[in-house]
C-alpha cells in the first residue's frame, strides 16, 4: 500500500491511515466520477481545510493521494505516459476548499500539460460545521484543427445527485483518444522542459538569460525562471526553502522534468532539492559538461571532458546512486564519463589518473608541434574570448578556414590551428581556442589546461568580444581573469569588437579596459578586417629592420632566404645582379651584414 503524498504535515495520523486505505483500490469502475470518492475527498478536505487530490486509471484505480497541492510532489507514474499525442489515461479528482466547483488556471495548465482524461474540480465549503459540496465540473481535452491536443472543455458543474450526468464522458476520452496517424509518426525526443533558478544582490530581470542560453545550447525549452535576491546561499535548499515550496508549486503546473541552478550545488543541496520538488537537478557546473560532452569531437577534447566530469562528480558520490538511478538520461547526464559513476571512489581515482596520464602524452606531441613552429619562427596569433563572440567566424574570414560556426555557446571545444597569409606574403598562424564563459567550472579549467595553453604560447593574443554584449566589460574582465589563471595576463593582446554589423549607430558600448589597440570589425561583412590585418601586420613588424642590398647572380641562393623570413618590397634586376628592398626581422639581420661584408 501507498503512502499519500504532499503536505501532509499537521494532518491526523488517523486521516492519512484513513485515505492510504484507498490506494491500490478500484472504485465504481463504471462512474466517470466515483461518489464515494467525492465523499471522502470532501470529509478530509472539511476537517484540515486542505485541498485533496486523487489520481484514477480508466480501470478507476486509484493510482495516488496527494494533500495540499499535487505540483509539489513527484508523480511517477504520470512520466512519459504515451505518445504526446495521446491523452494519459488518467483522471485527477481535487477538492477546492473555498468552494469554487470551475477550474483555475493552475488547473487548465496542469490539464494540457499532464494530457489528462480529465480535470474534475469538487468545491467545498463548511456549512455548520459539515463539509458540503458546492458542485462538481469536469475539463476535458479536445482536439484543434490541426488535430492537438490543446483546446478544452467544460461541462457542469452538476450537484452530488447529477454525477451520473458525466458518465458518458468515458466514450468522449475514446473518441479524442483515437490515434491520429497523421500526426508525428516519427517523433522526434522531446525536449526536457527546463526552469532556471539563481541568487542575486541586485535585482536583474537579465541575470538569468546567460544560464537559459546554456539550456537551450544544450538542448532544453526553458519554460520558468526563478530568481531570489539574498546576501548569501541557503546552506541546505540554495534558495531557502519557501521559494524551493513554491518552485515545486509551479514546475508541475509548468510540465517540467528539470530544474536548473546557475551556481554549483553540494551533493546535500541537490538531494534535499529533489525530495521537494520531485525531478532531476542539475547545476550550472553539470550544464556546462553536459555541453562539452555533446561537442567534443576529437580525442583529447573527449578525454578531457571525461576528465572533468569525474573531477567534478568523484566528491558527490556519496549517496549519488539512488539519484543517479532514477535520472534516465537526459540534460546533465551525457558524455563518456557517466558510466564510471556507479563505481566506487577508488575505481574513479584510477580512471581520474590514467586520463590524466593520456592528456599527458597527448600534451607532448602538442609540445613538438610548438617547438617545430617557433624552429620555424612562424608567427603565433590565438583568438581568445567570451563564448559565442564569433573567433571562429573571424578565423573563417582571416583564413578562408572552414571551421564550424553555430550561433550557440561553446560551438567550437577543440583548438584549430590554421595559416593566415596577407597581401604582402607575410604568413602567421591563427589558434582558434574554446570560449570563456563566467563561473567556469574550475574542473574544465584544469582539465583543458594544456589546450588553453595555447594562449600562453602566442606571439599575440586578439581578445575577442561581441559588440552587442549589454556586460561587455564584465565578460572582458571574465576573460582577462581566466588568461591571468593561465599565465597569459602580460601577453601582448589587441581588443577585436566583433559584430558590428548589428549593433545600431552609437550602440557599441566602449570598454573601460584600455588594451594597446581596438579594432571594430565584423566577420560577417568584412568590415573592418583590413584595418586588422594591418595592425597584426604592424606589430610583428616592429621588430623588422630595412634593408636594400645588391644579391650578384652567383648567390641567387638568397632570394628564398629572404622572401621566407622577411618581406620582400620590390627586386629589380641590374647588369650586375639583383636590387632587393624590404624589411627583415631583427635577429637575422646580422646574416645580411655578413652576405655585404663578403660581398665587397
Amino acid at each position: 500500500m501507498g503512502k499519500v503524498l504532499g503536505n501532509t504535515q499537521a494532518v491526523k495520523q488517523a486521516h492519512l491511515d484513513y485515505l492510504e486505505t484507498f490506494i491500490d483500490s478500484v472504485q465504481s469502475p463504471e462512474s466517470f466520477v466515483p461518489i464515494e470518492l467525492v465523499n471522502i475527498m470532501a470529509y478530509i478536505t472539511g476537517e484540515t481545510g486542505k485541498e485533496i487530490g486523487i489520481y484514477i486509471n480508466r480501470r478507476n484505480r486509484v493510482e495516488a493521494i496527494v494533500i495540499g497541492d499535487d505540483r509539489s510532489v513527484s508523480l511517477p507514474f504520470m512520466d512519459n505516459r504515451r505518445g504526446t499525442n495521446r491523452l494519459s489515461g488518467i483522471r485527477f479528482l481535487h477538492t477546492h476548499p473555498g468552494g469554487s466547483s470551475l477550474p483555475s488556471d493552475v488547473d487548465l495548465n496542469s490539464l494540457k500539460t499532464l494530457r489528462l482524461d480529465g480535470m474534475i474540480v469538487i468545491g467545498v465549503v463548511n456549512y455548520n460545521d459539515k463539509p458540503h459540496v458546492t458542485g462538481v465540473s469536469v475539463t476535458m481535452l479536445e482536439r484543434d484543427e490541426e488535430e492537438r491536443l490543446s483546446n478544452t472543455k467544460l461541462y457542469g458543474p452538476y450537484s452530488m445527485k447529477e454525477l451520473d450526468k458525466f458518465d458518458e464522458l468515458f466514450e468522449i476520452v475514446e473518441e479524442t483518444d483515437v490515434i491520429t496517424y497523421t500526426i508525428g509518426e516519427v517523433t522526434q525526443e522531446e525536449q526536457e522542459r527546463a526552469i532556471l533558478v539563481g541568487v542575486s544582490t541586485r535585482e536583474d530581470e537579465a541575470y538569468l538569460d546567460e544560464l537559459a542560453e546554456l539550456a537551450r545550447t544544450a538542448g532544453a525549452l526553458v519554460v520558468g525562471r526563478f530568481v531570489q535576491k539574498r546576501a548569501s546561499i541557503d546552506a541546505r535548499y540554495y534558495i531557502g526553502k519557501g521559494l524551493a515550496e513554491e518552485l515545486a508549486f509551479h514546475r508541475q503546473s509548468l510540465n517540467a522534468d528539470l530544474v536548473i541552478f546557475d551556481d554549483e550545488l553540494s551533493y546535500a543541496q541537490i538531494r534535499n532539492l529533489e525530495e521537494i520538488t520531485g525531478v532531476k537537478i542539475i547545476d550550472r557546473t553539470a550544464l556546462i559538461l553536459d555541453i562539452f560532452a555533446k561537442r567534443a569531437t576529437s580525442l583529447e577534447g573527449k578525454l578531457q571532458v571525461e576528465l572533468a566530469q569525474l573531477q567534478y562528480r568523484l566528491p558527490r558520490l556519496t549517496g549519488m546512486g539512488q539519484i543517479l538511478s532514477r535520472l534516465g538520461g537526459g540534460i546533465g547526464t551525457r558524455g563518456p564519463g557517466e558510466t564510471k559513476l556507479e563505481t566506487d571512489r577508488r575505481a574513479i581515482n584510477r580512471k581520474i589518473n590514467y586520463l590524466q596520464r593520456r592528456l599527458k602524452e597527448i600534451a607532448s606531441k602538442r609540445e613538438v608541434l610548438r617547438k617545430e613552429r617557433i624552429k620555424n619562427e612562424v608567427p603565433v596569433i590565438s583568438l581568445v574570448g567570451y563564448t559565442n563572440a564569433g573567433k571562429s567566424s573571424l578565423m573563417n574570414c582571416l583564413c578562408e578556414a572552414g571551421v564550424f560556426v553555430e550561433d550557440k555557446l561553446f560551438a567550437t571545444l577543440d583548438s584549430t590551428v590554421r595559416k593566415m597569409i596577407t597581401e604582402d606574403n607575410s604568413t602567421y598562424l591563427l589558434v582558434d581556442t574554446v570560449g570563456f564563459i563566467k563561473k567556469l567550472p574550475t574542473h574544465l579549467v584544469e582539465a583543458f589546461k594544456s589546450t588553453l595553453e595555447e594562449a600562453t604560447q602566442a606571439d599575440l593574443l586578439l581578445h575577442v568580444v561581441d559588440a552587442t554584449s549589454p556586460d561587455l566589460d564584465e565578460r572582458i574582465e571574465v576573460v582577462e581573469s581566466i588568461l591571468k589563471d593561465i599565465g597569459a595576463a602580460n601577453k601582448p593582446k589587441y581588443l577585436v569588437v566583433n559584430k558590428m554589423d548589428i549593433v545600431s549607430d552609437g550602440g557599441v558600448v566602449k570598454p573601460g579596459r584600455v588594451f594597446a589597440k581596438t579594432f571594430y570589425v565584423s566577420a560577417r561583412t568584412g568590415e573592418g578586417l583590413d584595418e586588422l590585418k594591418k595592425g597584426i601586420f604592424d606589430f610583428f613588424t616592429r621588430f623588422f629592420e630595412e634593408f636594400d642590398i645588391l644579391v650578384p647572380y652567383k648567390e641567387a641562393w638568397v632570394l628564398p632566404f629572404l622572401h621566407e623570413k622577411g618581406v620582400v618590397k620590390d627586386e629589380q634586376y641590374t647588369e650586375d645582379g639583383i636590387k632587393v628592398t624590404g624589411t627583415l626581422p631583427n635577429q637575422y639581420m646580422h646574416k645580411i651584414r655578413e652576405f655585404e661584408r663578403g660581398n665587397v
